[in-house]
């Protein structure tokens, strides 16, 4: 009896150990996130990027959110473990969480998000939006803390509910809906609906942050914790993919044009759009661990600063806990 009691023991135990890890990753059907829509297209080819590097028994799990801050709130509540993600509401959270919840695992794009008014507008300056509207992503993701700190730069006074200009949060879909109509005199949004409302809806881009960090890659401390191997070598995994990608722009053009048309259940957008939008975002590439640091540091330091500054952040928390789980980056590498 007492054998067969330890042999029973043992085979719950093997069943235990051979349960796959699912890790769950968030990302947004926008061209910011190209990374995360080519590796969703390539599993619809039935060739799989990601699961050959991951560690056996390893499974991935999308999530789509429609802007970041929703995203963090999955993030924190653990019902993702990775996410990519936009700087203002990854600090938000980091705050949030004073510091001991979010990490960031790697820098992806910038670029790629822009202030797009209606052709012939008369808007110039921040001042110029004294009594006029503009339309964002979601209140407090990065399009939206950039609206609203530019609009602060020309003196105007902009708080959650309204100031001097309104700055009102909707979905880009419905975004583009509004600038159509002419219900917002300017938008600021991300790839590829830049480029739609300047091609399709009569738009020209006043102002486009070509350098600010538009997509890194975080993960909660907990998902760290309880599936650190598979968090790392899904990182690297993202490195090689973004490596292929680089090396094969025609490449990266189809997989983010079909997976934009399966994201939405749509035909795939047309490359007339695609092509332009993702000229407008630089992917990151392999750097030294020490000026990535420094880069980074900077870059989550004035989105702190930021968004602060416009009231939607109380508190603030070291940077540094932010970075301290950087996966180190691998050299150029085809696959």
């Amino acid at each position: 009896m007492r054998s067969l009691i330890l042999a029973l023991l043992a085979a719950s135990s093997l069943v235990a150990v051979e349960e796959p890890v699912v890790l769950r990753v968030g990302f947004f059907p926008n061209l910011t996130h190209a990374p995360a829509l080519a590796a969703r297209q390539l599993e619809r080819e039935g060739k799989d990027f990601h699961q050959p590097n991951l560690p056996a028994g390893v499974k991935l799990e999308w999530r789509s959110f429609n802007a970041g801050p929703s995203a963090m709130e999955a993030l924190l509540a653990g019902a993702i473990d990775v996410s990519y993600v936009g700087a203002a509401p990854l600090i938000n959270a980091h705050v949030r969480s004073k510091g001991r919840s979010i990490r960031v695992l790697a820098p992806v794009a910038s670029g790629g998000n822009a202030l797009v008014v209606h052709q012939g507008s008369t808007l110039r300056s921040p001042a110029d939006f004294r009594g006029r509207r503009i339309a964002t992503p979601q209140l407090g993701n990065t399009q939206d803390v950039d609206a609203r700190v530019w609009l602060r730069s020309g003196g105007l006074n902009i708080s959650i509910a309204g100031g001097d200009a309104h700055v009102i949060p909707a979905h880009n879909a419905e975004l583009t809906v509004l600038f159509k109509r002419g219900n917002v005199d300017a938008a600021w949004t991300v790839e590829p609906w830049v480029t739609r409302l300047v091609n399709d809806f009569g738009g020209q881009v006043l102002v486009e942050n070509r350098d600010s960090i538009i997509t890194v890659l975080a993960a909660s401390q907990k998902a760290l914790d309880a599936k650190g191997g598979a968090v790392k070598a899904f990182v690297r995994s993202h490195y090689l993919l973004r490596d292929r990608l680089s090396a094969d722009p025609a490449l990266l053009e189809r997989l983010s044009r079909e997976g934009l048309g399966a994201e939405s259940h749509s035909a795939a957008p047309k490359a007339e759009l695609i092509a332009p939008a993702l000229r407008r975002i630089r992917w990151d590439q392999p750097e030294e661990p020490a000026p990535r640091l420094l880069r980074l540091t900077v870059a989550f330091a004035k989105a702190q600063s930021d968004s602060r500054g416009c009231g939607l952040l109380a508190g603030e928390a070291p940077v540094e806990p932010l970075l301290q789980a950087l996966v180190d980056d691998l050299p150029p590498v085809r696959k």
